[in-house]
């Protein structure tokens, strides 16, 4: 019953776009509309071929622009992943020790110390962990 609830209230939405791009086309204009001025640089509802190429040009830029952008952005993110398995699969597989001792390599010593970042990231993690935990329990609510 849902489903067919759901497909008329698709198909009424298709017909009556349907019927209101027929009036428009017939007319050229939106019903109940009136317009004030035949002059298209004036007018809010006709447009010369300029104007509507401009029109164009800017709504599929700001469309398909913001999409590309995405698509490139998770491309770069999937060949990085494949990249780092391809490594991964390369390597000898040792375990990493959990030693602070940075002068053995595949220690969690040596890693923080080759990595700053990650360190940084873990601080900053761990900062803002600590403080939604406390806004959480309560601690910054007067009493």
């Amino acid at each position: 019953m849902k489903r067919f609830l759901s497909l008329g209230i698709v198909l009424a939405i298709i017909i009556g776009l349907g019927v209101l791009l027929s009036v428009i086309g017939q007319s050229g204009m939106l019903p109940g509309v009136r317009p004030q001025t035949t002059n298209p640089n004036a007018s809010a509802l006709v447009m010369t071929s300029e104007q509507g190429v401009w029109l164009l040009i800017w709504t599929v830029f700001l469309v398909i622009g913001p999409i590309a952008t995405f698509a490139a952005f998770l491309t770069f993110i999937m060949w990085w992943g494949n990249r780092q398995v391809v490594r991964a699969k390369t390597e000898d597989r040792q375990p990493l020790e959990f030693s602070l001792d940075p002068a053995k390599p595949r220690t969690l010593g040596y890693v923080l110390v080759r990595s700053p970042r990650l360190v940084i990231g873990l601080v900053v993690f761990a900062l803002i962990g600590g403080a939604v935990f406390l806004a959480l329990i309560g601690a910054f609510t007067p009493r």
